[in-house]
């Protein structure tokens, strides 16, 4: 059993960094594809960079899934070694932190270029268990970030293969993610096959995703997001 969530309101004389007895998250992260319970590669790569998922801002969320389902498509294990020879971690602030692609490997595009005054609506998020690590990461707050790769694994995944394919290649991060949980849910008129595994449920992409146009209206995108957390 994963437990349950519970939102909790903050009152107005309650401040972002000094919760109650739960964790704070931001409605903008919750925009860019944030969901509950967290996406496992995700716990896995903010246990290893030391962080809490909480303190990532919200663009973060948006370049990491997208980076998930390309990853996936190709066969690539969602592991924090991956990511970070693919991503880069900036500082924002204090207990504030942006994660997107490192180098010249920028594909993923489309978040917004700002969220303006995110930091002041934030709410919490309560979890029901006896067990302490249910959020399978440390939640605490810190300041500084770890950025050294973890070592290279046995086996180590073709990440040249898969820069290569991505030479040349734009795709718009928020209409992926739309895309491909329409594919999953068997919404999308494009011809997808099953692919990869993003911790949770298995997805399905389309053979050419560059970029696409899909037009969903906010009903079905916002039905299709709730059903998806019932399979978490």
């Amino acid at each position: 059993m994963m437990g349950k969530f519970e939102v909790v309101l903050p009152h107005p004389d309650e401040r972002a960094h000094r919760p109650p007895p739960s964790h704070t998250f931001y409605v903008n992260q919750l925009d860019m594809g944030l969901r509950f319970p967290i996406q496992r590669f995700l716990t896995s790569l903010c246990k290893h960079i030391k962080i809490s998922p909480s303190q990532l801002a919200p663009n973060s969320y948006s370049f990491l899934l997208a980076l998930a389902v390309l990853l996936s498509y190709h066969d690539i294990p969602l592991i924090p070694y991956v990511f970070m020879q693919l991503a880069q971690i900036k500082r924002l602030g204090p207990g504030k932190f942006y994660i997107s692609h490192k180098g010249d490997h920028n594909f993923i595009k489309g978040n917004p270029s700002s969220h303006k005054g995110w930091m002041s609506r934030f709410f919490y998020i309560k979890r029901d268990g006896k067990r302490r690590s249910h959020w399978r990461c440390d939640m605490s707050w810190r300041d500084n970030v770890y950025t050294l790769s973890p070592r290279t694994p046995e086996r180590s995944p073709n990440l040249t293969s898969f820069l290569e394919a991505m030479r040349g290649k734009s795709y718009n991060a928020p209409e992926l993610i739309k895309e491909d949980l329409l594919c999953f849910f068997k919404f999308s008129r494009k011809g997808v096959e099953l692919s990869g595994d993003l911790g949770i449920v298995v997805f399905c992409l389309t053979h050419a995703i560059t970029c696409a146009r899909t037009r969903v209206s906010p009903e079905l995108t916002l039905s299709s997001l709730s059903l998806l957390q019932t399979h978490a």
